[in-house]
């Protein structure tokens, strides 16, 4: 069992979220699993994986030598046949994002694997949780996925792969996309 917390500060671990960030979304790239949560009130399309250095450019043909934005890694789960759950807030920043993603499933043929829950009262109560939730790990904790919150934002974060976590954290979650178990 692997387990991380970051304690960010305006001033320290500036790179060591958005490290993690990048470090699992590649590994669920080369091996993905069935789905994918994303809980966060606030959400954007922020660069999420560097490959200005082409490193990665053997998981997805479509990408160039850039720092890739948030929708494309979705976009290349999708197109692994991950279901990919999203609930956020409604507002201008999140309606680009969703619309975005939508758009790039419609054009794969993947937008059946996509599903979207969007409320304006969206971050309070335990709908407040930000969480990445994969099959075999979770990131949680404080941040928003927004430029803001992985790059900026002073922020707790937790990583595991404990598999009783991950599977009570997405019970947990569940009731947001609908309610069924996942």
């Amino acid at each position: 069992m692997t387990e991380r917390i970051i304690r960010r500060t305006a001033n320290q671990s500036r790179v060591a979220v958005s490290d993690l960030l990048e470090a699992a979304l590649i590994a669920e790239l080369i091996d993905p699993g069935s789905r994918l949560l994303v809980v966060s009130p606030w959400i954007s399309d922020f660069p999420v994986v560097d490959n200005r250095s082409g490193q990665f450019a053997q998981l997805d043909a479509q990408w160039g030598a850039s720092k890739l934005r948030f929708s494309a890694i979705l976009r290349s789960l999708l197109s692994r046949g991950v279901r990919v759950s999203i609930a956020c807030s409604k507002g201008e920043r999140e309606d680009g994002f969703i619309q975005q993603l939508q758009t790039l499933a419609e054009a794969d043929g993947t937008e059946d694997l996509l599903i979207v829950q969007r409320n304006p009262e969206f971050g309070q109560g335990i709908e407040h949780q930000k969480s990445l939730i994969a099959d075999d790990w979770a990131i949680y904790g404080s941040m928003n996925f927004t430029y803001s919150g992985v790059e900026l934002n002073g922020e707790l974060v937790r990583f595991t792969d404990d598999p009783q976590e991950v599977a009570q954290l997405a019970v947990e979650l569940q009731p947001l996309f609908g309610g069924g178990n996942d």
